[in-house]
């Protein structure tokens, strides 16, 4: 006969061996997966220990349907504008639309660049780094999450798992540990087995990494560099360097010219510039290391405008005094 001692042992234990399971679990997906949260904190700025917490929560530790049949740690739904594999599961509505991927780390790289694009995140990123309370509270602010213990859940299991040790990076200067980045040109001469010759060895063109005056990290490009060899280097998707230097495939790069390794700033510490013929507003963008599309809707341009000779281009908002006086 079950005695209420007995039965009090039995949950307790019951309650500790569920708590061991969860809690190693979540220490396999943290020892699985920082490494890609810290790339993505160097390439975007979003604290490591924001995108691990979401990621373990809204993927309940990478073990979750959605996350194990379409890698989707981050419950990022299709929206209007995915054109990628979709998966349909219920969540707040029946078969929902979920953006699918072949592999985790896109999962992350997507969810860095859903929200450096989502202009209602963008106030987050004037927080400090290391402050992944501010953050937490901004994320379930914007509207990220319905949950309203979100934040409160994001920083439990943050300060659970010290998960803001993986921060420590933000605060010093992007890529500071790497000054210098070797980007191979040309692999070894193979025999007709497919083996390497001997005495043939690979060729790399070494950069030296620059901060823009804003301290968005770039390079130079050199000759006989490609964008495709350049973030292969990176380690990071073609797609993912084009969009940070608002260029596509088309876009020609022209060896000398910046190709930024991290996403340019949403304004610039000058107000404006004055156009001169022939400047493109992606060259505005390039130059002042600010996103385009803000550029364009400082401007209030139509995308694809470009500006006349003379004209004042805006690198920043309006400030409240400067529409006043308009």
């Amino acid at each position: 006969m079950l005695t209420s001692r007995n039965f009090l042992l039995f949950i307790v234990s019951l309650f500790i061996s569920v708590t061991n399971a969860q809690t190693t679990a979540r220490g396999r997906y943290i020892l699985k997966y920082s490494q890609i949260a810290v790339d993505e904190m160097n390439r975007s700025g979003i604290p490591a220990s924001i995108t691990l917490a979401q990621g373990i929560l809204e993927s309940g530790n990478g073990l979750s349907e959605l996350a194990k049949k379409s890698n989707n740690h981050f419950g990022i739904k299709c929206h209007g504008t995915w054109n990628g594999e979709k998966v349909y599961h219920d969540d707040d509505k029946e078969r929902e639309c979920f953006r699918s991927y072949k592999n985790v780390r896109y999962s992350y790289e997507d969810h860095t660049d859903f929200i450096v694009r989502g202009s209602r995140y963008e106030f987050l990123f004037e927080l400090d780094p290391s402050d992944y309370k501010g953050w937490a509270k901004g994320l379930k602010k914007a509207g990220y999450a319905t949950a309203p213990d979100y934040a409160t859940k994001l920083i439990r299991i943050i300060e659970e798992e010290g998960l803001h040790r993986f921060d420590i990076a933000a605060i010093s200067p992007l890529l500071a540990s790497e000054d210098t980045l070797r980007v191979k040109i040309e692999g070894p001469t193979l025999n007709s087995r497919g083996k390497p010759i001997k005495n043939k060895k690979q060729k790399f063109l070494t950069h030296r990494m620059k901060l823009h005056e804003n301290g968005t990290p770039y390079v130079i490009l050199k000759q006989g560099e490609t964008i495709e060899l350049l973030s292969d280097s990176l380690n990071m998707r073609v797609v993912v360097l084009l969009a940070i230097n608002d260029a596509t495939y088309e876009t020609v790069l022209k060896v000398g010219e910046a190709v930024f390794i991290d996403y340019k700033k949403t304004r610039s510490k000058k107000k404006f510039l004055v156009a001169t013929n022939g400047l493109t507003m992606r060259a505005v963008s390039q130059q002042n290391a600010v996103r385009l599309d803000k550029l364009y809707k400082y401007n209030d341009y139509p995308v694809g405008r470009q500006p006349k000779n003379g004209e004042k281009i805006r690198l920043r908002p309006i400030g409240i005094l400067e529409k006043m006086r308009n």
